[in-house]
């Protein structure tokens, strides 16, 4: 069984790996890992910020000036109150950022 540490690494290490490869492939914006926060910062100034609160085992998601939670439903992060996936969520919020389709979930 994973912990919650173990489960917010792998979603964030999986998630460096779709980012370099959309850089690699001409998108514009870029990524930061400060210890446990991600920071995505697009072109514009406008940012994602996604962090663990390990307390209470979410992951907290900051993107068009609200935060987001997510919680692990045993397979994969889930908004806690859309019921969107995580990965769902992101690619929107970088479709929206980026101004081109994004698809994070293969």
């Amino acid at each position: 069984m994973h912990t919650f540490s173990q489960n917010y690494d792998e979603t964030i290490r999986s998630l460096e790996s779709r980012l370099s490869t959309l850089i690699d492939d001409g998108s514009e914006f870029d990524f930061t890992r400060m210890g446990d926060v991600l920071t995505i910062e697009f072109e514009n100034d406008e940012k994602i910020v996604i962090t663990p609160q390990a307390p209470m085992e979410q992951l907290w998601v900051s993107a068009n000036y609200a935060g987001h939670r997510f919680n692990w439903n045993g397979s994969h992060w889930q908004h806690e109150k859309s019921g969107e996936s995580f990965s769902q969520f992101l690619s929107n919020a970088l479709s929206e950022g980026l101004g081109t389709p994004v698809d994070l979930s293969s």
